[in-house]
């Protein structure tokens, strides 16, 4: 049975509309004239599908290690987050604005009087807990400690409301996903909405992040437990435009051109120059480094590693994530200057490629994408491959799903909370080699199973398996920031190819393209690639920094100018 289509047309007009027919939810405020009818309860709980509720931890310059654009910095990156911050100030505007409405609307469901049956009620109820507690956990997990209500706030009140411990926020938070959970059905025939499953992944999120590992491992379990999901066969074309539903996808929000809900984030920067884009956001070569080898050990301890053909013999989900480009196993007869078919036409960034072949005609054409021929080609000669096809080439807009959670989320997120736990068994190992047994489907090689009941290993290992399977998810940020290694991965440099006169001189004529050496990674997985540029075999193309203050964001200032009473997190 497939999952959490929150789209069919008619829901897709409501969410893009939202309202504005009936003017049931105004723009600066909720609504308090009375619902009358099925279809206003239905609207005012659709603010909660808005897709700007859902951002991501992402934006067009890389918040984390695994995303790059050229030479630019995210403040987050760069460090240089404050006070006036317009992310910051947005997602905060924008969360409160969704909680008051959904706190409005869910007054009128409590309050209705027989406009809806008792088993109407009980799920629009669940339906407005779920999007509370959801709003409420990004929150907490951005800012810390946040004014809190759970009635609509006067003009003074808002004005004087003070903040409230997160782990106090975090117990109302399990109290609302629980009426979601008690409330909400398995599945629906029909238009889609949240579900039973919904909230209680949406649960292991938030307390894995806040560190409740008890509370995380049981969720993710009751989630398990409703055997209403499995991993899509395919890891690649679960993230395609074609791909519109999935019995893995938990809750996600569709899009369709069609009806003007579309990802349109200046797309050409993902697209290979040859194909009309400007190859400028990237992977970053820690992301690349990041995949083990198809003997389950990392670069830099195994023997199948050829840093001249880094994507040859690697963990498959690095072949469907980053265009690969040389040899990709043994006996495959490529060379390291050799590309791969991406979207019908050869993809090399190796200097000496002038031209690459062309599938749609059979012939060469001008290779764009080297900067031998461009320079401003990739500036590390990654390009994303994950959630790319033909078409967004045009009209320059993607319909690719927003994916929420999914339950490769579930299984990962109930075996590193087993682990933390140091409750290590049998299904500790059996969800972890559930993901991996998808990611080798298809391949030419088989999962090296994880089997090792060690909790230090086991932890180095579920967090590399997260990195693997959310690469260019919005996952990784909050990764870092819970484990506390965003100030060590996030602070020194970016890096790239040397300038082409220099790779040509001292790494394709040596034969050391496209890396020189192996790079060497450290306990947390995170690899040094400051050898190479030392070597000249690399340069740097900017210096991060991440200092400790950035762990939450900045309470905005215009609210605390406005509201004494709110102060500010430390160092801002």
């Amino acid at each position: 049975m497939k999952k959490q289509i929150y789209k069919i047309a008619f829901l897709l007009l409501l969410i893009v509309n939202s309202c504005t027919e009936l003017d049931l939810v105004p723009l600066d405020a909720p609504t308090t004239a009375p619902f009358i009818s099925k279809i206003q309860f239905r609207e005012g709980l659709n603010e909660g599908y808005r897709l700007f509720q859902w951002e991501k931890d992402e934006s067009a310059n890389g918040v984390d290690d695994d995303f790059q654009r050229r030479d630019a910095l995210d403040g987050i990156k760069a460090g240089t987050i404050s006070a006036e911050d317009g992310r910051a100030a947005g997602r905060w505007k924008d969360k409160y604005k969704g909680i008051s409405r959904l706190i409005s609307v869910k007054k009128q469901i409590e309050n209705q009087n027989g406009t809806l049956s008792d088993s109407e009620a009980k799920t629009f109820l669940g339906e407005a807990n779920f999007f509370i507690a959801s709003f409420w956990s990004y929150l907490i997990t951005h800012y810390g400690d946040v004014p809190f209500f759970e009635e609509e706030l006067t003009v003074d009140e808002a004005f004087e409301i003070g903040r409230t411990n997160k782990t106090e926020i975090l117990q109302k938070i399990y109290a609302y996903y629980d009426n979601a959970i008690a409330n909400l059905p398995v599945s629906y025939s029909g238009f889609q909405y949240a579900t039973k499953g919904a909230a209680m992944a949406m649960k292991a999120r938030i307390a894995l992040y806040m560190g409740d590992h008890e509370i995380a491992a049981e969720a993710a379990q009751d989630c398990m437990d409703l055997n209403e999901y499995a991993l899509h066969p395919d890891y690649g074309e679960l993230f395609l435009s074609g791909t519109k539903t999935s019995d893995e996808l938990i809750f996600y929000i569709p899009r369709s051109d069609a009806l003007g809900v579309n990802r349109n984030d200046n797309l050409p920067d993902f697209i290979p120059r040859i194909h009309g884009g400007w190859g400028a956001k990237q992977p970053t070569w820690e992301l690349l480094a990041s995949y083990e080898c198809v003997d389950g050990l990392p670069i830099d301890e195994s023997p199948l590693f050829d840093p001249r053909n880094p994507f040859k013999n690697r963990d498959p989900r690095c072949l469907a994530t980053i265009v690969p480009f040389g040899s990709l196993e043994d006996g495959d007869g490529l060379l390291p200057s050799d590309g791969s078919n991406f979207m019908s036409i050869e993809y090399t960034p190796h200097p000496e490629r002038l031209e690459v072949f062309d599938y749609n005609t059979g012939q060469m054409r001008y290779n764009h994408d080297t900067r031998s021929n461009k320079t401003f080609a990739s500036y590390n000669g990654l390009l994303w491959k994950k959630f790319i096809d033909e078409t967004w080439k045009a009209p320059r807009t993607a319909e690719n799903n927003h994916i929420v959670i999914r339950y490769a989320d579930v299984l990962l997120m109930y075996a590193e909370s087993k682990i933390e736990l140091d409750e290590i068994d049998a299904s500790v190992l059996a969800a972890i080699n559930e993901v991996r047994d998808r990611a080798y489907a298809g391949s030419n090689y088989s999962n090296p199973a994880v089997t090792t009941t060690d909790q230090a290993k086991l932890r180095y290992i579920v967090r590399n398996e997260r990195r693997a399977e959310f690469a260019n998810e919005g996952l990784r940020y909050m990764d870092l920031i819970r484990w506390r290694l965003a100030e060590k991965a996030l602070t020194g440099h970016t890096y790239g190819m040397a300038n082409i006169g220099t790779i040509i001189e001292d790494v394709v004529e040596p034969g050391l393209w496209f890396w020189g050496m192996t790079p060497q990674l450290d306990e947390d997985g995170i690899a040094n690639f400051d050898p190479l540029v030392e070597a000249g075999l690399a340069r740097t193309l900017n210096e991060t920094n991440f200092p400790v203050r950035q762990y939450l964001w900045p309470i905005p200032s215009s609210d605390a100018l406005l509201n004494p009473n709110l102060g500010q997190n430390e160092g801002y």
